[in-house]
């Protein structure tokens, strides 16, 4: 158990520096902890944690000569051991003689040893970082938390490009506002950035050319905007001083006023430790991800009655109709066997959460009796009720073999826990009438725009839900979602809609005729395909302008571990080549910065990514005379990604991430044949695959289509679009829902 104590009774601890850490920094940093007037005997513990989901490199005690070394130092006749527990937690055990009041002891974190870059901090900025320190004296069992334990802020790092923002949907003549973010390499807003941005577009007009951000926000919202003529149109940012530029989302302006505008939302933004920063998520939510509607989701199990009165107050202060909603609820967090993780949603405020066995250690909060065992409990519980409930992949994924179809509208398919179509499939294979979403489930506190920085358990960006609601209130998004007027996003905000017949996705009809359906898409980028499926079956692509590169080959691959939680794969891939020379090289989704080409030169390419259900590749040119002569050999080793737990037999706490030795290959291949088909090759376990083509490529990001299925299946058959843009950005629709009778 742990306490608060004021005073200096058991010491003081100070951080040196103390300045604003800039996220992804190498840096030393010294953490001095004194004694205070209770001596400290042998066997004295100081447990020095922090709150958030830190990617902060784990300290290593072997090589001086490397990152991330770290050191104590302590008083002569005191001996002390440093236990990294994990990215988390650290705990020092005190040894030798009793430390005496005034004596010190001082963590090194990233000491220079002799000649190394230091430690580096965490990539996502944190108003308060904070560097809890917990005293256990000897035998009591009792951690008392110093009450003037340090903290700094995390600042964003220096701009690598500008973010725009606009409504996806717009009628001609309507006013709306703009968002601006100058982002660093890691997501953030750069912190300190000061800059003038031009806009430039053929269809909208904007109150000034130019405007000035910073010095003290990265992001701008602009107001005055109007929509000045129809069609689909971007606008362009550029600030030429410091050669930065974006461009926004697509935005569809249209002669009439839209019905169900397209919005977005983040409904499983995801949850923070400390009560105190929930306030900081949704302004994130609202002023930097610029989304209409997110869901702050804290494990039931570890809310305390105080975390859930502050969250409820943070919902009502940040509802604002018409602009920004925060959507009431928690998640449901039993173990799988019990159902598994799903997220509770409220329709009116002041509600209460309703909770599960715990299964976490509680922060600084009292235990609570668990109320609700299984989900069939959770069922009964909010059934006939102004509720609505999402499965999803997460620190326990659901088990959607327990399906409420009154409670239950759609399955979350995509996180910063990776892509996990396995879900999808599941939910139609046992006929679910479900639509698909998209969340981040972070803990970094940056809703509708997270990162997965260096964690070993989220490897991709955040997802985001597409959301055709009539307008931007709580009432308009449930409707939106028991409707299934939702789709999925890999965080793009590419414009997909689908209709069969006239009927919209999530909508369920019978029919005696032959259905003709009808895609829009609008991506964020060239596409390269849009598939239709019946079921699981595809039965058709839309006619896109896509052809092969010259002289540019793609490597591609895909997969997971397994259909669990924590199911990443490791690829480590060496390509070599012969009869051509290696020329420059890109890289695709590989969101997670522990993915890097490590070793590149005129024959060989090696790189390791790290990734979960969505597709990764290398994109290469070559330079050869002759393409019957060239040839390629490619060799993978794959590591599987699990998070098994260790306690006891094998069934409780600690959880470990862990990495297994999976399928190795090697791959020989010609030039030619690549360039005339993509060759696949299945690793033959579930949905590990890699291919080997030429790369895409076009310039069409716009397709509307339309197809009739000439052999429909009797029965109720679901129809949903898959969109896959050249980037390798993914959207899936919600289905139809057709009842073709004979």
């Amino acid at each position: 158990m742990s306490q608060f104590i004021e005073g200096d009774e058991l010491g003081q601890v100070a951080l040196d520096p103390a300045e604003p850490i800039v996220a992804g920094q190498y840096g030393t940093w010294r953490l001095t902890y004194t004694c205070g007037s209770t001596p400290l005997p042998p066997q004295t513990c100081l447990h020095i944690y922090t709150d958030s989901d830190t990617d902060w490199e784990m300290p290593q005690f072997l090589d001086p000569a490397a990152a991330d070394y770290m050191t104590l130092e302590t008083p002569a006749g005191v001996q002390g051991m440093v236990n990294a527990v994990n990215l988390k937690r650290l705990v020092i055990v005190l040894e030798g003689r009793e430390l005496q009041p005034g004596e010190s002891l001082t963590l090194v974190y990233g000491d220079p040893g002799t000649g190394n870059p230091g430690t580096r901090a965490q990539t996502f900025i944190d108003q308060r970082r904070f560097f809890w320190v917990d005293v256990e004296l000897a035998g009591t069992g009792v951690c008392q938390t110093l009450a003037q334990s340090p903290h700094v802020p995390v600042v964003g790092d220096q701009p690598v490009k500008l973010v725009v923002t606009l409504p996806s949907t717009l009628s001609l003549g309507e006013g709306f506002r703009l968002l601006v973010k100058a982002e660093d390499r890691w997501g953030n807003p750069a912190h300190g950035y000061r800059g003038v941005v031009r806009f430039e577009s053929d269809q909208i007009r904007l109150p000034a050319d130019e405007f000035e951000l910073g010095p003290d926000e990265a992001t701008l919202w602009i107001d005055g905007c109007q929509a000045i003529e129809e069609g689909t149109c971007t606008v362009r940012a550029e600030d030429q001083e410091h050669g930065l530029v974006g461009e926004s989302n697509p935005t569809i302006i249209t002669d009439a006023t839209v019905p169900y505008p397209l919005l977005w939302a983040d409904p499983h933004g995801g949850q923070l430790v400390l009560n105190a920063k929930i306030g900081e998520f949704y302004r994130y939510a609202r002023d930097v991800a610029g989304i209409h509607f997110v869901g702050y989701q804290r494990n039931a199990d570890v809310i305390s009655a105080r975390d859930w009165e502050v969250q409820q107050e943070q919902e009502v202060a940040f509802h604002e109709p018409g602009v920004f909603v925060p959507i009431p609820g928690f998640e449901w967090s039993g173990r799988t066997w019990e159902g598994g993780h799903h997220n509770i949603y409220f329709r009116r405020h002041g509600q209460t959460a309703r909770r599960n066995e715990a299964a976490e250690t509680m922060f600084q909060s009292e235990r609570v009796a668990a109320e609700l065992s299984h989900v069939r409990d959770v069922y009964d519980a909010y059934r006939n009720t102004d509720v609505m409930i999402t499965p999803h992949v997460g620190g326990q994924h659901s088990d959607i073999q327990f399906h409420d179809p009154s409670l239950e509208p759609a399955v979350e398919i995509v996180s910063s826990h990776g892509a996990f179509e396995w879900m999808l499939r599941d939910s139609l294979e046992r006929g679910y009438h479900m639509g698909f979403l998209g969340g981040s489930d972070s803990y970094t506190g940056r809703p509708g725009d997270d990162r997965p920085g260096y964690q070993t358990r989220r490897y991709s960006k955040a997802g985001l839900t597409g959301v055709y609601a009539q307008d931007i209130s709580l009432d308009a998004f449930f409707d939106a979602m028991r409707a299934k007027r939702i789709y999925a996003t890999t965080g793009t905000r590419m414009i997909v809609a689908l209709e069969a017949d006239g009927n919209f996705m999530g909508s369920e009809y019978a029919t005696k005729s032959s259905p003709t359906i009808r895609a829009q898409v609008r991506g964020t980028g060239p596409l390269e395909k849009v598939e239709l499926f019946r079921g699981l079956d595809c039965i058709g692509q839309a006619p896109l302008d896509v052809q092969p590169a010259k002289k540019r080959v793609r490597i591609q691959w895909a997969g997971s571990s397994r259909m669990m939680s924590y199911s990443g794969v490791v690829w480590d891939g060496l390509l070599q080549v012969q009869g051509a020379e290696i020329g420059d090289v890109h890289c695709q989704r590989f969101d997670s910065p522990r993915s890097a080409v490590t070793c590149q030169d005129t024959q060989n390419l090696a790189w390791q990514a790290w990734g979960c259900g969505y597709p990764m590749a290398i994109d290469l040119g070559l330079e050869y005379e002759d393409p019957a002569a060239v040839s390629l050999q490619l060799s993978v080793g794959t590591r599987l990604i699990s998070g098994p737990f260790f306690g006891q037999h094998g069934s409780q706490g600690p959880m470990r991430m862990s990495l297994a030795p999976g399928e190795q290959c090697t791959i020989q291949a010609g030039l030619v044949e690549i360039q005339q088909q993509c060759q696949e090759y299945s690793l033959g376990a579930l949905d590990r695959v890699i291919r080997i083509g030429a790369v895409p490529v076009g310039q069409q990001s716009q397709v509307d289509w339309e197809i009739q299925d000439d052999a429909p299946q009797v029965g109720w058959q679901p129809y949903w679009i898959r969109v896959t843009q050249q980037d390798l950005e993914m959207a899936w629709s919600s289905p139809v829902f057709i009842d073709y009778v004979e």
